[in-house]
């Protein structure tokens, strides 16, 4: 009876116990979990590519910011700088000029001209400038002043000091002053050493004779007119260019520009103090403009928005076309130190 019982009981538990073989997952089981990492797979995806579009335009807006500050404190320097000619202005002392080739100094010896849209502006360099954009030029002494190490024994002698900061070289334009009176001239050699000397011969100037012969109270300066304008690179994007007269050499300052826009400050009242912007073709008096506002259109470097929007800048709506490019534009103001007292 037991050895029955036993065998009973064995089959018993075989057919009620679960089997402990594993078993596969049904047609249904599976779909749900392919639907599920399918689901799971595309937000991975999506929020990847959201982080990566977000990174690539804060990363263009800071590349425009970055580009647009530089641009905009190269520019102000240059407009707050226009005249200077050390202890008093060019306005104030009209420097008597012998070198060859000088700049063209245009409405009275103020040293700032505006070209609205580029008109009258002859292009000196190869680049293409952006039509319809403004030139300005400014002109002005840079770098540090030398004090003179003795008297000039003639007004055809060699000026000597003491040291060359700026690297003046043969063929640069130099300002000589002492306050009372300014020559313009060329260097027609310079030689460094414990005493820099500086010569001004008439192969390099229409005549070897300065206004006078300065004394120890003169300092000479560098000369340069920069004129800065938009133009194409060869890589075709549009950039801010610096064009010193002195090298003849145009300077790439920010790419990402596409206009600049000026409008003139005049000063009607006779406060020193800006009363109206005008553009340069409507300047009534070219005396009374006190400073400048730059208005610089700047454009990320890649199509990086969802969809072109079109831009206004100084009034009139940008041609920004189908670039889905991100546009921001850039005013500020520069007073004019060298026209107000």
């Amino acid at each position: 009876m037991k050895r029955r019982e036993i065998q009973r009981l064995k089959i018993y538990w075989q057919c009620h116990l679960p089997n402990r073989r594993q078993a596969g997952l049904s047609m249904v089981e599976l779909l749900v979990a392919m639907a599920i990492q399918f689901i799971l797979l595309a937000a991975m995806v999506y929020v990847y590519t959201n982080s990566k579009v977000m990174f690539t335009v804060n990363e263009q807006l800071s590349r425009m910011q970055e580009n647009g500050r530089y641009a905009t404190d190269a520019l102000l320097y240059d407009i707050r700088m226009a005249g200077y000619a050390g202890c008093r202005s060019i306005k104030e002392i009209t420097p008597n000029i012998i070198a060859n080739s000088p700049p063209v100094f245009e409405n009275i010896t103020d040293s700032l001209t505006v070209y609205e849209n580029g008109s009258g502006w002859t292009n000196p360099t190869l680049l293409t400038r952006v039509a319809g954009t403004d030139v300005i030029t400014l002109q002005s002494t840079r770098g540090s002043g030398v004090s003179l190490t003795g008297n000039m024994s003639a007004d055809n002698a060699n000026i000597q000091v003491d040291s060359n900061p700026d690297g003046l070289v043969a063929n640069d334009l130099i300002l000589i002053s002492d306050c009372s009176n300014a020559d313009l001239f060329r260097a027609s050699s310079v030689s460094n050493g414990s005493t820099v000397t500086i010569a001004h011969a008439n192969n390099v100037n229409t005549d070897n004779r300065l206004s006078k012969a300065y004394q120890d109270d003169a300092q000479i300066m560098s000369f340069d007119a920069h004129s800065y304008f938009i133009a194409t690179g060869s890589n075709g994007e549009t950039g801010l260019y610096q064009h010193s007269f002195n090298s003849n050499t145009a300077t790439l300052l920010a790419e990402g520009i596409e206009s600049m826009q000026l409008l003139l400050a005049e000063d009607t009242s006779g406060d020193q103090e800006p009363d109206l912007y005008v553009n340069a073709s409507t300047v009534s008096d070219w005396e009374a403009v006190v400073g400048v506002r730059v208005g610089l259109l700047m454009r990320s470097e890649d199509g990086v928005a969802t969809e072109s929007r079109p831009f206004t800048f100084n009034g009139a709506e940008a041609n920004t076309g189908d670039d889905r490019r991100v546009r921001k534009a850039f005013w500020s103001y520069a007073a004019m130190r060298n026209r107000i007292n």
